[in-house]
């Protein structure tokens, strides 16, 4: 065994440092994988019953609402209703959906206490329309891809949307009536 020199630093074994790897994170893709494979497992076990596309589409329907009002997702109405079997026809989630939605109408309004009350439920309405919007074209997506968009489960969807735009607009026109 050779012998340093007093002075000379002991060299130490370099260890390989593993090499970093730069991904990027996409948030909305890696969203809607793990919607995909939420649903997909569930429909998976279930794709019997009639009603669970609707029962899908009201869920991912008011998640989008739930996560356009409040980002931070600190409440979870929406996962407690969903357990609790409600009933899933066009007219009952086209009701629940606008309900869930425009019961926020209140808080919104003491966030945004600088706004006229039109401007409040302009902006409101603006809120949960696109809230409303995303969360159809996600139930729409998981459904399509997972090839059960079709006959009755499209019918009930289109019927549910349209019965929802209707349910906001009556919401719309008769706000400043019924105040």
């Amino acid at each position: 065994m050779p012998i340093n020199d007093i002075n000379e630093k002991p060299q130490l074994a370099q260890t390989q440092q593993p090499k970093q790897t730069t991904t990027t994170y996409d948030y909305g893709q890696n969203k809607k994988d793990q919607n995909n494979a939420i649903v997909r497992s569930q429909l998976e076990v279930s794709l019997k019953m009639g009603n669970e596309p609707m029962a899908l589409l009201y869920k991912t329907a008011l998640s989008a609402i739930n996560e356009a009002l409040d980002p931070t997702q600190e409440s979870q109405p929406i996962q407690k209703a969903y357990e609790q079997k409600i009933d899933v026809s066009p007219e009952a989630t086209a009701t629940r959906i606008v309900n869930f939605a425009t019961g926020f109408y209140q808080a919104f309004q003491q966030q945004n206490s600088d706004l006229s009350a039109e401007e409040s439920l302009d902006t409101f309405m603006s809120t949960i329309k696109s809230g409303i919007e995303i969360g159809f074209n996600d139930a729409r997506d998981i459904l399509e891809s997972l090839s059960v968009l079709e006959g009755k489960v499209e019918t009930d969807i289109d019927s549910t949307y349209d019965l929802v735009q209707d349910k906001l607009n009556f919401f719309v026109d008769n706000f400043f009536n019924e105040k």
